[in-house]
């Protein structure tokens, strides 16, 4: 009788094991699946009227960069060796290939050099991709980053400054922290390709992948 007892305390306690076990290794997938949601570059899905936004960029290791800056999304269409971007005030350009990984754009007597960011795509045209250069602004150089789609759609993105943190995305709640204050903190909800920080005071800040 009490070799049975101690039988179905010992089956008892391999059952309460194995499901402290199950929930812990359930709660590890979920902590990591919804970090990783959140790892990546992002870019604000509305700006000003003077087209100010902010970048993030995500790391996989609790690292994140936080860039105020110009963001601008526009057409473009090339003929020749003339880039042409926007519609409605549209800013023309001469473009010089050296190679698939540099160019040079002109525009009001201006040249900037430009590289590659990544590779070309497979049957791509030249311009298609990431490039980026740096440019003297108000005595501060600043990184300038274009992405040229395949859809002909440009968007130009101009970081004025990068700030370092650290992040954290736990239960649905993210907090980034920026020398040691909060810069972001609040639930977020993801979509397609977005997700939405639900802060204080009733701001929302969306921001969508790039």
């Amino acid at each position: 009788m009490l070799g049975e007892l101690e039988s179905t305390h010992q089956a008892a306690d391999g059952v309460r094991m194995r499901l402290v076990l199950g929930f812990l290794c359930a709660f590890s997938m979920a902590f990591a699946q919804d970090a990783g949601s959140i790892v990546g570059r992002w870019r604000s899905a509305e700006t000003s009227k003077g087209g100010i936004g902010a970048m993030y960029d995500f790391g996989a290791d609790g690292t994140v960069q936080f860039s105020p800056g110009a963001i601008v999304s526009s057409p473009y269409r090339v003929a020749g060796n003339q880039l042409t971007v926007g519609s409605s005030e549209p800013l023309a350009f001469t473009l010089q290939f050296e190679g698939d990984n540099r160019m040079r754009m002109t525009a009001f007597g201006t040249t900037e050099v430009l590289n590659r960011l990544g590779t070309k795509p497979n049957g791509a045209s030249p311009l298609t991709g990431e490039w980026t250069t740096t440019r003297d602004m108000d005595g501060n150089k600043v990184l300038v980053h274009w992405i040229f789609g395949a859809d002909s759609n440009a968007l130009m993105m101009i970081r004025f400054k990068t700030d370092a943190g650290t992040y954290t995305l736990q239960n649905g709640r993210l907090v980034a922290r920026f020398g040691g204050q909060v810069g972001l903190d609040g639930p977020v909800v993801f979509g397609n390709g977005t997700v939405e920080i639900h802060r204080s005071g009733g701001r929302v800040t969306k921001l969508v992948r790039y």
